[in-house]
């Protein structure tokens, strides 16, 4: 009878380290992510939109598909996938020569 206990107790244990705490680890490495989201920053949206974030809000997001267009996006902070902090002037320079 002991030794199911323990069984069941290493097997929760388990449980808790391979699934539980990676897991947690994600989300609030996906929190500061969005978090740390500034004016000028490139985002990628969870249904593949790459656009630059032109203007912050509590919970949404206002996009801009293009430089040279007009049409801009709400979203929801939820929706972004990554995030590729703008680059300088001068690397941008460098880059495109």
């Amino acid at each position: 009878m002991e030794f199911i206990t323990l069984y069941f107790a290493v097997l929760l244990a388990l449980i808790v380290v391979i699934g539980v705490i990676p897991s947690l680890r994600r989300r609030k490495q996906r929190q500061r992510m969005v978090a740390g989201i500034t004016l000028g920053d490139t985002v990628v949206t969870t249904g593949g939109i790459v656009a630059d974030v032109v203007a912050l809000e509590e919970s949404t997001l206002v996009l801009q598909l293009n430089e040279n267009s007009t049409s801009l996006v709400r979203i929801m902070k939820n929706a972004v996938q990554g995030v590729a902090k703008k680059e300088s002037k001068e690397a941008q320079k460098l880059t495109e020569t």
